[in-house]
Formats: structure tokens, C-alpha cells, sequence
């Protein structure tokens, strides 16, 4: 098993949103990792990293199917890029 501990900068857009918005949008992002065939873990707030969220994932095996599933939280190749998601930053565990 592979895990992915993936910490998100949200962007100012984000963080306007009421608290129901934000909870929906990070609803949206667990179930999109399902169909990457990622397996969440743990989805919340940080603490001691200047990020402003977590999610912690599993897979069977390493795959890019993490970069994908985190290009498409950030929109990359939409009109939406950057919108809600200004970076990533992943740790992989063996």
C-alpha cells in the first residue's frame, strides 16, 4: 500500500465561501479521488504547515492516478484552473 499525504493552499476565492460551500467543494474532491481508485483516509484542517488543508489517501500500488486526481482539484486545463486551489504539495508513503 501506498499512501498520499496531500496538503492544499486554497485560494482567497475559496476561502470566502461560506462554511456549507466549503465543506460541498472538499465533498466534490473525496469523490472524485474515488474515481481515481484513491482511497480516503483523513480530509481536514492542518496544523503546523502553512497549507490550508489535508487529505490523506491509499492505494494499492504507486500510480500516477495522484497527479491526475490533483491536476483536476486545481482545474489545470480548464477554465477553472487556479480557482479554488492555488498549489498542492504531496508526500508519498511507502
Amino acid at each position: 500500500m501506498v499512501k498520499y499525504i496531500c496538503y492544499i493552499q486554497m485560494t482567497p476565492d475559496f476561502l470566502k465561501l461560506s462554511l456549507e460551500e466549503r465543506k460541498a467543494k472538499l465533498e466534490e474532491y473525496k469523490e472524485l479521488a474515488k474515481g481515481y481508485c484513491l482511497k480516503l483516509l483523513f480530509c481536514g484542517s492542518t496544523l503546523g504547515v502553512r497549507e490550508h488543508a489535508v487529505i490523506v489517501m491509499e492505494s494499492k500500488e504507486y500510480s500516477e492516478k495522484i497527479v491526475k486526481f490533483l491536476r483536476d482539484i486545481q482545474g489545470l486545463g480548464t477554465n477553472e484552473a487556479s480557482k479554488y486551489v492555488e498549489y498542492t504539495r504531496t508526500v508519498t508513503v511507502f
